[in-house]
């Protein structure tokens, strides 16, 4: 599952910087709850702007290029 979402966020370089959670989960093609679990462990990196909660996507694929994920 890694190496295919690795592949998938590095291959589209035009995705913004962070997302909604709900629309990482939907892109990465896992269910919400799943993605809300990463992100309550602590998996994702993640910014908050007021009540909203965005993956920090930028964050992620610079993580997924070290290969600390």
């Amino acid at each position: 599952m890694v190496a295919e979402l690795q592949e998938s966020i590095t291959s589209h370089p035009d995705w913004p910087p962070v997302m909604p959670w709900r629309e990482f989960a939907d892109w990465c093609r896992a269910e919400p709850g799943v993605v809300q679990g990463w992100i309550e462990r602590g998996y994702l990196p993640t910014v908050k702007f007021g009540k909203h909660r965005m993956v920090n996507v930028a964050a992620l694929i610079d993580h997924l290029k070290e290969g600390e994920l």
